[in-house]
């Protein structure tokens, strides 16, 4: 059976012989991009050097499945109208211009949305990846949810005042930012992804609370499930303890978890509503400041407690240390071994 077929059983829910390893968010690490002789910044925007890159997680880190879409989450905001900031080799691109911070006057999904930014050269990227893998890794593609997207557009700080002080015109900036994630995922699947990751950081119960996660959040990952043409994986950074249950009611075909949850409770919580879990071993601490032992060892503590997906809980940091992401592969080959 390819690593594809494998993967793609698992997230449907099927049993397979060994959970597979990898990554769900971004993996721009700085030793696969001199493994792979392509580095940032050249790695964000062309094509070639974004599709070596992806290959570099599967031939050097043991990923079992591909990333295709850049190192980062900025892409719909940045084809909306967000300024960035300059990436380096060990810094992707960021928010730097807040475009509707002002006025939210000529908010719109782009029609052209698909021409901007770097999306043309992910569609080469995509056509290169399937020339590469045809049919033995899955590929994903990947960015911001709407939410995160809105904040980007409006200022994180403002968008929070509004969930308190203006709910409509939250609700209006989520209208228009649905339908660009909608619009973007539609054209991963379009061009070759077996699955879609949108990344809500800014969703996190460290800056939003649960119940206004479910009054804003969870309808429009709703909408967003319900509008795409293949399954959709949700990322949320820190604790999301307090919201397992909505966040697995959006419909989607998994979620990505950070260490800080209780991930067996969160799986058990999961599998009862039949969604798959991807995690969770620490990216800051462990896989970029941690020795490989303890690499290992939270590897084995994620099966253990029965995620679907072993991957870090979070993207990799620029600089951790290739050593340290090789355990999660040695660790999943050493727990099928015992059983």
């Amino acid at each position: 059976m390819t690593l594809k077929k494998t993967f793609m059983k698992r997230l449907m829910g099927q049993d397979v012989d060994a959970i597979p390893v990898g990554a769900t968010t971004a993996y721009g690490m700085v030793e696969l991009m001199h493994r792979c002789g392509y580095e940032r910044p050249l790695a964000d925007v062309d094509p070639v050097a974004m599709t070596e890159l992806s290959l570099a997680g599967h031939q050097y880190a043991g990923f079992e499945w591909v990333k295709a879409m850049g190192w980062d989450i900025t892409s719909i905001s940045e084809a909306m109208g967000c300024g960035l900031g300059e990436p380096t080799i060990d810094l992707q691109y960021y928010i730097r211009i807040h475009p509707f911070e002002e006025s939210l006057d000529g908010l719109d999904c782009p029609d052209d949305l698909l021409t901007r930014g770097r999306f043309p050269a992910y569609k080469q990227q995509f056509k290169l990846l399937k020339e590469k893998v045809g049919d033995q890794l899955a590929i994903f593609g990947m960015s911001e949810g709407p939410f995160t997207c809105a904040a980007n557009l409006v200022d994180t700080a403002k968008i929070m005042r509004a969930t308190i002080k203006d709910p409509a015109v939250v609700e209006k900036v989520l209208d228009v930012t649905a339908h660009a994630v909608i619009k973007v995922a539609n054209f991963a699947f379009s061009n070759g992804a077996d699955y879609y990751c949108i990344a809500e950081p800014t969703s996190s119960t460290d800056l939003l609370s649960p119940p206004k996660w479910e009054k804003f959040v969870l309808p429009t990952i709703k909408k967003v499930v319900s509008s795409i043409n293949g399954p959709l994986v949700l990322h949320i950074c820190g604790n999301t303890d307090k919201i397992i249950r909505p966040m697995c009611e959006t419909g989607v075909a998994g979620i990505s978890l950070e260490e800080k949850v209780d991930l067996k409770k969160a799986v058990e919580i999961a599998h009862e509503m039949g969604v798959k879990v991807f995690g969770n071993v620490a990216s800051a601490s462990t896989l970029f400041m941690g020795a490989p032992h303890d690499c290992y060892s939270e590897a084995l503590r994620a099966l253990e407690n029965g995620v679907d997906f072993l991957a870090p809980g979070c993207g990799l940091a620029p600089q951790s240390p290739l050593e340290n992401v090789l355990q999660l592969k040695r660790a999943r080959d050493d727990y099928v071994s015992r059983q």
